[in-house]
């Protein structure tokens, strides 16, 4: 049935009757793409004025609030789609900004359950036209499916019948220049374009519990913990003590002496063992923890990768040893009077400028551009003094600055298959300025999804990364962040009327192109790296890290998947550093700019503050990274260039007061 229907709707504690014009109609999903879950649209206009012309008038029961089925979550019951609907109706029937309140019900066709509770919300968050947006399921609930029963009978019991199937709802925007019959329609065509994977199963998800090892920032173990919510998985934290802190982002706890020492592996899986129940996998949230946690899934017989492997990645000098193309120089030295020797009794001095970095590190920590030898000793200094706050000892790695563009690449592979992957444009930072100031590090500052380089480098990107991990390293299974350089690039980046972007170089003949290897991380990218690939492509690297790890097979190839036309829009996650250090008068800096520049913030997706007013920000330096103090993801559906001129004008606009 794809003609409107009417009804008018009981409202609770309003006395006024709503009109409501109803249609429902099959998703026209793209045929060329297999095993996608049908599902039918269910559309909602309500008005206060009964519009003539319509077909048959119905009257239709109150929309009391009902109790959704019985969930397996500990948070609170999912919404059902009454609910939903009078969430919106009765604040718009107070202040009706508009006259016709627009709402879309998503109505599975076919028996199964969800593959995640929050899967409309995930694939349809940052779509134009959209609101709110919210699931009234869980992963073990069984959808009721409509695909047999007969629409084209309009009787209240249809309607009623028709919310109850309904997995999850939108509410459409609509505005002067765009109907609500209009914005209905167009958000049709970007759930076709987003909604066109298996999104439902025949079976519900197994029972599953991840352990995951050591705590990290509050920030990063909710995004975990929730993307594990949604996917129905428990998490059961390893940590040294029972910090209320992160009672809200894990399931249950086990403590454990966390040591750094050779006995961690073995009191983990002691404790591990004493536990109740099954458990499905294992991760670690920092990176000294990872070969840990996967020497503890081998002994508990668990999915893993080859400990040698991740062992590998952690260490730096053992992951350059495997890629030394381009690379003319490198040392390793346990400490500062090791490297001295070993500069000492070089055949040939070292040619400048030269990339100093802890062999083992998190990050950018430690990593710095030199220009002389005097710069060099002050660096490993640097990471020496570090390295014995920090308590993670490392020793140093010397080599060649490589020039050429800087991406980041996000893989998801499944026994050697890619199943997902992206370029991500990492721009110049202050080591690759001219300038020579002793502040210089390689801490991000701009990341833009997706890359700007060529198609064929992008490609040849992808073959090379996907080489290194599974025929170098041994990789099969995971979600995988390297960093690298493309060295003979055909672009490089150039500032024009103010903007630094990739432009495309003139040159003589064509080169072919290389990839420096800088790191591979054996894991996803750091928690602000997410939400823009989840924006950009519809895919989430954190739900899909803990798929991997259980080996969850059948949703994690259905999770993979992109949107059907790929990159929906560009993206930029963008730190707000700082070059001092002090005491912070200001609180929430991209609130203040909310505030007063509401234009601009209408492009930004999530805001993060580290530091807020009265706080301490400590001198930034190489081996402190404390500058940045807020960070942002923006977002253009024109173009890169529109991306990069709004990012732009908010730098310039951000204003950061100081005691």
């Amino acid at each position: 049935m794809d003609t409107w229907q009417s009804c008018i709707v009981k409202v609770p504690q309003d006395e006024r009757q709503v009109h409501c014009r109803w249609r429902v109609k099959a998703a026209e999903l793209a045929q060329q793409v297999t095993s996608v879950s049908q599902f039918n649209i269910l559309d909602l206009i309500f008005t206060t004025r009964f519009e003539n012309g319509q077909s048959s008038e119905l009257r239709v029961e109150n929309l009391q609030n009902e109790n959704a089925s019985e969930s397996h979550s500990k948070e609170a019951l999912p919404k059902s789609a009454k609910s939903f609907i009078l969430s919106h109706v009765e604040p718009w029937l107070k202040h009706p900004e508009t006259s016709e309140l627009a709402i879309k019900l998503l109505i599975p066709a076919e028996k199964g359950h969800v593959v995640r509770s929050n899967i409309l919300q995930q694939r349809m968050s940052g779509c134009e036209r959209v609101g709110d947006i919210q699931a009234f399921c869980s992963p073990f609930d069984e959808q009721k499916e409509a695909a047999h029963t007969n629409l084209s009978s309009v009787t209240p019991e249809t309607f009623q019948m028709l919310l109850r199937c309904a997995s999850g709802g939108l509410v459409v925007q609509a505005n002067k220049e765009l109907s609500a019959t209009e914005a209905l329609s167009f958000v049709d065509s970007q759930l076709v374009i987003r909604m066109s994977i298996p999104w439902l199963s025949s079976s519900p998800p197994p029972e599953q519990m991840i352990v995951a090892i050591g705590s990290h920032r509050v920030q990063s173990m909710e995004t975990f913990y929730d993307a594990a919510h949604s996917l129905g998985i428990k998490m059961l934290l390893v940590a040294s003590k029972d910090d209320k802190v992160y009672s809200h982002c894990r399931d249950d706890i086990v403590t454990v002496d966390m040591t750094l020492d050779d006995g961690l592996v073995s009191r983990i899986v002691e404790a591990l063992r004493s536990q109740h129940g099954s458990l499905s996998g294992v991760v670690a949230y920092r990176d000294h923890l990872l070969v840990t946690a996967a020497k503890v899934a081998e002994e508990l017989g668990l999915p893993t990768s080859p400990p040698s492997a991740v062992e590998t990645c952690v260490n730096k000098h053992a992951m350059r040893l495997k890629t030394m193309a381009n690379c003319s120089q490198m040392l390793y030295a346990e400490d500062l009077n090791h490297l001295k020797q070993l500069v000492t009794s070089l055949p040939q001095p070292l040619e400048f400028p030269l990339v100093v970095k802890p062999s083992e590190g998190q990050g950018s920590v430690g990593v710095s551009k030199v220009t002389n030898t005097q710069q060099l000793y002050d660096a490993v200094t640097g990471i020496e003094n570090y390295a014995q706050k920090s308590g993670v000892k490392s020793g140093v790695i010397v080599e060649t600055y490589i020039d050429g563009p800087e991406i980041d690449a996000n893989f998801v592979m499944l026994d050697g298959e890619v199943l997902f992957s992206e370029v991500v444009d990492n721009f110049p930072c202050t080591a690759d300025d001219e300038e020579d100031q002793q502040t210089d590090s390689f801490l991000e500052r701009d990341m833009v999804y997706p890359s700007g380089l060529s198609d064929p480098e992008i490609s040849f990107i992808k073959s090379s990364i996907q080489h290194l991990l599974v025929e170098d390293l041994g990789f099969q299974t995971g979600v995988f962040h390297v960093e690298g350089r493309v060295c003979g690039s055909s672009m490089e980046y150039k500032t024009q009327d103010g903007i630094t972007d990739l432009h495309s170089k003139q040159l003589s003949q064509a080169k072919s192109p290389s990839v420096f290897i800088l790191e591979v991380n054996a894991r996803c990218p750091g928690v602000a790296g997410v939400p823009p690939t989840a924006w950009t492509y519809g895919v989430d690297l954190a739900a899909l890290w803990l798929l991997t790890a259980v080996r969850d097979t059948q949703r994690l190839r259905a999770l993979s998947r992109s949107f059907l036309n790929g990159a929906e829009l560009w993206c930029d996650l963008v730190p707000i550093t700082v070059t001092r250090g002090g005491t912070l008068e200001s609180d929430d800096i991209m609130e203040e700019l909310r505030q007063r520049r509401p234009d601009l913030m209408a492009t930004v997706f999530t805001t993060t503050i580290f530091y807020r007013c009265g706080d301490v920000v400590p001198e930034p330096s190489v081996t402190n990274l404390s500058g940045i103090i807020a960070e942002f993801v923006c977002f253009s559906r024109k173009s890169r260039a529109d991306l990069l001129g709004i990012v732009k004008q908010i730098r310039e606009e951000v204003r950061i007061r100081w005691r």
